[in-house]
């Protein structure tokens, strides 16, 4: 199942005593990433809404978390709304109480991904899909058929920000000057280089990477072993015409 990412550009929280909580996002999908619609045009060129709250008790997933809605454009001239797209998604209670704890911190999402389509059979979706062609595998929505998609997997990356490494990071700065001002008067042979560390940005990236990767190995192995099992199954049955023959 293709495994799609976005990233957030805006965010606001809805809270109404009457209503559902729920964390709002405006969201693009993320620069890696390209979507090509049935309809014409590409999801990149769009802007989406990421919608999550907190689902209750008791209610029951059916299988998948949410759903990936594509909403044509309407009106003309002054009234005219251009398409986009929306996300909605219901989150465990103890994951959504975290995710707002983090979000009231300011510390939203790089990025995001969603494991869209209508799970047909093990190697086959319907949707949303991979098309080849000259220029690659390219994903592909079919917006005409297929205007709501559920999504299976919501998965999220929160940047998390220590306590330890907002004082280092205060006594790097201060001892800037100071450093800055010894580098000058070092001599050549006295320069050590110092060991760079991963920031949370790029281990982001890299996690983000990985997820990728993990969708795609699986989405090979499962045709793999698909052709594997055709393939048995015809010198099976080119073995019983011989002998019978």
């Amino acid at each position: 199942m293709p495994l799609v990412g976005f990233r957030p550009t805006k965010a606001r929280l809805i809270i109404d005593d009457s209503n559902d909580t729920v964390l709002v996002m405006r969201v693009v999908v993320a620069d890696s990433e390209s979507v090509e619609l049935a309809s014409g045009g590409k999801l990149d060129a769009l802007t989406g809404v990421l919608r999550i709250r907190e689902r209750k008790e008791g209610e029951s997933r059916n299988g998948g978390v949410g759903s990936l809605v594509y909403i044509e454009e309407a009106g003309e001239g002054p009234d005219h709304v251009p398409a986009k797209y929306q996300i909605n998604i219901s989150m465990a209670p103890e994951k959504f109480k975290a995710l707002l704890r983090v979000a009231v911190n300011g510390l939203l999402p790089t990025k995001f991904f969603v494991d869209a389509g209508e799970r047909v059979s093990k190697t086959e979706t319907r949707g949303l899909t991979y098309w080849v062609g000259a220029g690659g595998r390219t994903k592909v929505w079919d917006s005409e058929s297929h205007r709501s998609l559920p999504i299976s997997k919501f998965s999220m990356i929160l940047p998390i920000e220590l306590l330890a490494q907002r004082g280092e990071g205060a006594r790097a700065q201060a001892a800037l000057p100071a450093q800055q001002g010894a580098a000058q008067l070092a001599l050549p042979h006295e320069t050590v280089p110092v060991e760079s560390v991963a920031t949370n940005a790029q281990v982001a990236e890299l996690v983000d990477d990985l997820l990728v990767f993990q969708s795609e190995t699986r989405n090979t192995l499962y045709a793999l072993m698909w052709v594997v099992g055709i393939v048995a199954v015809l010198a099976l049955v080119f073995g019983i015409a011989i002998v019978y023959h």
